[in-house]
């Protein structure tokens, strides 16, 4: 055989070597056809309007951790938000002589123009009761003058022109009177529409002028904003801590005073006050705060974090509504802060939406979204 015999030979020879590993490679892929979808079709699938069922010996069940809605007493906040010391009563050198420091000097315009007022409706007060006093003795004295001069002229000592005299003089003493105490009922008027302007001022500013009139000496002020979808957990008279960046380790107890009931357009939140035990006078005004709001002892409905699946705007969770784990629905809930377990775990507080003992899909539960996501488009 010369040397292109040979050359034709070997090349024929790796052809079809070639042609035979590709057959076998061929032969052990596995096939990716029609049955593989159906499977996994099989495996979950929206039987109805928020209902989907799970193939319960499918490997996507085996996957699932089902955790219990439970129901346990906590005083982790309801949220959290961060706010600012606006203002912080400190003391003075007597007694009464406590007084207000402000975060900023608008604040501080605010407040002595609005203690200006206070102070201008309590003195035109009294000069309205005095007035009105003086014009009743003013009237009195003049109609005893008018009854002695009637009897004057019943003896013949006085004239009728006398006591004509004396009842002009009474009228005109009634006249100036009611004059006087319309001009003091006026100024009282103006006095407590120029204090309410700066009140509601100061209220805009975050601040309540009843609280700034009756604080005790160891109180702060914070003000902070919540967001507008929060809103609906806070309440006047809640309990709050707040801890400082600047004093570690430190928590500060207080409660909700006030709830400013106009919204920012720009923030899309409601302004919150909050007024902070400070027995020590460690805080200044100015200095930034994290509170949580709602640290009232209260019994919580718990689920695992990892059940709660965010779809669109809302928050959701699998129910289990069998105990085969084949029927499975689609429930939205509210959610609260998440805590902390002693088991290490993570734990999210339900608001709305569960009830406890229900059984939810937790460990797994995200695999699930997009058929979670048809079931929500289902019309009944």
């Amino acid at each position: 055989m010369n040397f292109w015999s040979r050359v034709q030979y070997l090349i024929c020879l790796a052809a079809v070597i070639g042609v035979l590993i590709y057959l076998a490679m061929q032969g052990s892929m596995p096939s990716v056809g029609l049955p593989a979808d159906v499977d996994r079709e099989a495996a979950v699938r929206v039987v109805a309007a928020k209902q989907i069922a799970i193939l319960p010996d499918s490997p996507l069940a085996y996957k699932l951790l089902i955790s219990k809605a439970e129901t346990t007493e906590i005083t982790s906040p309801l949220v959290t938000v961060t706010g600012v010391v606006a203002a912080s009563l400190r003391p003075g050198n007597g007694k009464g002589s406590d007084y207000w420091q402000f975060h900023s000097p608008e604040l501080l315009t605010a407040y002595t123009d609005w203690q200006k007022a206070v102070i201008d409706v309590a003195f035109f007060e009294e000069q309205r009761d005095d007035t009105r006093q003086l014009v009743e003795a003013q009237v009195e004295a003049a109609q005893k003058l008018v009854e002695q001069m009637q009897k004057l002229v019943a003896i013949g000592t006085d004239t009728e022109k006398d006591l004509a005299e004396a009842r002009a003089a009474m009228i005109e003493v009634q006249i100036q009177g009611r004059k006087d105490i319309h001009e003091a009922e006026t100024a009282v008027r103006m006095a407590k529409q120029e204090e309410a302007t700066l009140a509601r001022q100061l209220e805009q500013a975050g601040l309540d002028p009843t609280l700034l009139a009756s604080a005790e000496s160891d109180m702060d002020i914070i003000i902070a904003d919540v967001p507008e979808s929060w809103v609906g957990r806070i309440a006047i008279g809640q309990a709050c801590e707040a801890g400082f960046l600047s004093l570690p380790d430190q928590e500060f107890g207080g409660n909700v005073h006030a709830i400013v009931p106009v919204l920012s357009a720009e923030r899309r939140s409601l302004r919150v006050l909050l007024s902070i035990h400070d027995p020590d006078d460690k805080l200044r005004p100015g200095m930034f705060a994290e509170i949580g709001i709602g640290t009232d002892p209260r019994e919580a409905l718990t689920v695992h974090a990892d059940a709660i699946i965010h779809i669109g705007r809302s928050d959701y969770v699998l129910v289990r509504e069998s105990e085969s784990q084949t029927q499975w629905r689609v429930t939205e809930v509210q959610v609260g802060e998440l805590r902390d377990m002693p088991t290490g775990s993570t734990a999210v507080e339900i608001l709305t939406g569960l009830h406890n003992g229900e059984q939810v899909a937790a460990h797994g539960a995200i695999l699930l979204k997009p058929t979670m996501m048809k079931a929500l488009q289902v019309v009944k």
